[in-house]
C-alpha cells in the first residue's frame, strides 16, 4: 500500500518492530510519516508464554524514535520472531528483473536478503533504548562487482534525560544509520523500487557516526547528526565529516495531514557528477554504501525544503534541494502523487530532475508505478521509468526500463 489514513501518532508506532527496511509499507514509496524523533507508543505484544522470561514484560511506558518509515495500518506487518533474551528477528528477501541497455537486464536475481535483530533496552518496565543490527546480502544491477554481504543499518540508540514537562525530548543515536536530510529523515526507500534524489545529491544514504534527535516544546521536531562522510562499511576519524541538521513539524488538518521540513549538510562526499566514463545515474545498492565506481570526494553543501500532503486515497511529496559542490552550483526536485484504488492496489507517478556541477549535466526521471499487496508478507511492485542521462561535454541518452518487483517478508 502506498496510502493510509491518518491515525494519531500513539497509534501508528511500533518501536520493537525492526521496521528499518521492512516496514517500507506495501507501496512503491510510504504514506506520509513522523521525522526520525519521538513519539509516544504503544505497548509492545508480549513474547509466546513458553519463550517469556522475566525480562520480557512488556514496558508499561514506552517512549521510543519510531522507525523512519511507517507500515501502513491497512495490512500489518508480520510479527517479529522472539529468540532468546529479549531478542526481535524478522527479515526480507527482494527479487526483480528489468529491461535495461546498461547493467544488468533480462532474467531474476536476488537485489537483497536481508535480516534484522534487535533488543529493546528496558528499566523498571519503561523502554530506555533500542541495539539494532541490519544484514544485508545484496547483488545490484549496477555494479559489475556489487555483489557483497554488507551492515545496513547498525546502531544503538537512548533516551537521554531531558525534562518532558515542556514536551521536549532528546535521544541519542551511536553508529550507522541513515541520514536525516530532507525526504530521507522521514522514510527509508532502500527496499523501493522508486527513488528519491539521494543517489544523485549526496551518493550515500546511510553513514557512521552520532545523531540527536527529539522533540522542541511538543511541537518541532529536530534531527542533528555528525557522521564521517564515507559511507556504510568505513569507521574513519579522518576530516570527510558530514554535518546534517532538520527541522520538521506535522499539521493534522480536517482536511488532511502536512508534513513539512528543512534541512541543511555541509561535508565531503562521494562524486556522482556524469562523465563520458560514467555516463548513467544509477540506485545506490541497498546498503547505501558509496559507490566504487566514481571515485573521490567533493565538499559538498546542500539546502533542501521537503513535504508531504495526504488526504484520503491521495498522497503527495516532494523535495527541492539547492546547493554546491565545491564552488559550482547544484540543484534539484523530485515530485510525487500516490492514489490508492483499493486496500491493496495503489499507483504513483513522478518526475525528478538534478543538475550537476559542470557544464549542462543532468539527470531526468520520469516514473509510474503499480502495487499490488496480496498478504502482509508478499507484495508485486511494477515500474516504468523514462530516463534521461546528459553527461558533461557528451550528449544526452534516453532510456525506457521496466523494473518488476517481488518482495516476501518474514
Amino acid at each position: 500500500m502506498i496510502f493510509r489514513p491518518h491515525l494519531h501518532p500513539a497509534a501508528r508506532f511500533r518501536p520493537f518492530v525492526p521496521a528499518f527496511g521492512l516496514a517500507l509499507g506495501l507501496g512503491l514509496l510510504p504514506g506520509i510519516a513522523a521525522a526520525q524523533t519521538p513519539a509516544d507508543v504503544p505497548t509492545p505484544p508480549a513474547a509466546p508464554a513458553h519463550l517469556r522470561t522475566p525480562d520480557d514484560v512488556p514496558p508499561l511506558e514506552t517512549q521510543l524514535p519510531p522507525p523512519t518509515d511507517q507500515p501502513p495500518p491497512e495490512v500489518p506487518l508480520p510479527s517479529p520472531i522472539p529468540l532468546g533474551r529479549g531478542f526481535l528477528v524478522s527479515g526480507a528477501l527482494d527479487v526483480r528483473t528489468r529491461t535495461a541497455t546498461t547493467g544488468r537486464s533480462g532474467g531474476f536475481w536476488v537485489n537483497t536478503v536481508e535480516l534484522d535483530i534487535q533488543h529493546p533496552i528496558t528499566s523498571k518496565r519503561t523502554a530506555r533504548g533500542n541495539l539494532f543490527l541490519q544484514l544485508l546480502a545484496e547483488d545490484p544491477p549496477d555494479l559489475a562487482r556489487g555483489r557483497d554481504v554488507q551492515v545496513g543499518e547498525a546502531y544503538f540508540v537512548y533516551r537521554l534525560p531531558v525534562e518532558a514537562d515542556f514536551g521536549s525530548t532528546a535521544y541519542l543515536k551511536v553508529g550507522q544509520f541513515q541520514l536525516p536530510f530532507g525526504l530521507l529523515a522521514v522514510y527509508d526507500p532502500h527496499l523501493l523500487i522508486l527513488q528519491p534524489l539521494y543517489a544523485q545529491s549526496l551518493g550515500l544514504r546511510t553513514d557512521f557516526g552520532a545523531a540527536l534527535s527529539g522533540r522542541l516544546y511538543g511541537v518541532l521536531n529536530y534531527d542533528l547528526s555528525l557522521t564521517t562522510g564515507t559511507g556504510p562499511g568505513h569507521i574513519d576519524i579522518s576530516p570527510t565529516r558530514v554535518y546534517s541538521f532538520r527541522l520538521g513539524r506535522t499539521f493534522t488538518t480536517r482536511n488532511g495531514v502536512v508534513n513539512v521540513g528543512g534541512s541543511l549538510l555541509q561535508g565531503r562526499l562521494p562524486i556522482t557528477d556524469l562523465s563520458v566514463a560514467d555516463p548513467f545515474a544509477v540506485e545506490l545498492p541497498p546498503s547505501g554504501r558509496v559507490r566504487p565506481d566514481r571515485g573521490g570526494f567533493v565538499s559538498k553543501s546542500r539546502i533542501a525544503g521537503d513535504g508531504s500532503y495526504g488526504f484520503k486515497r491521495t498522497t503527495a511529496r516532494g523535495e527541492a534541494v539547492i546547493g554546491a559542490d565545491g564552488p559550482q552550483r547544484v540543484l534539484g526536485y523530485y515530485a510525487e502523487g500516490d492514489y490508492r484504488f483499493t486496500g491493496r492496489t495503489s499507483a504513483a507517478i513522478s518526475r525528478s530532475l538534478f543538475v550537476y556541477p559542470l557544464g549542462n549535466s543532468s539527470a531526468t526521471r520520469e516514473s509510474l508505478g503499480l502495487t499490488y499487496a496480496s498478504s502482509a508478507n508478499l507484495t508485486f511492485r511494477g515500474l516504468y521509468q523514462y530516463l534521461r542521462d546528459v553527461p558533461r561535454d557528451a550528449g544526452g541518452q534516453v532510456r525506457h526500463r521496466l523494473t518488476l518487483q517481488v518482495l516476501l517478508r518474514f
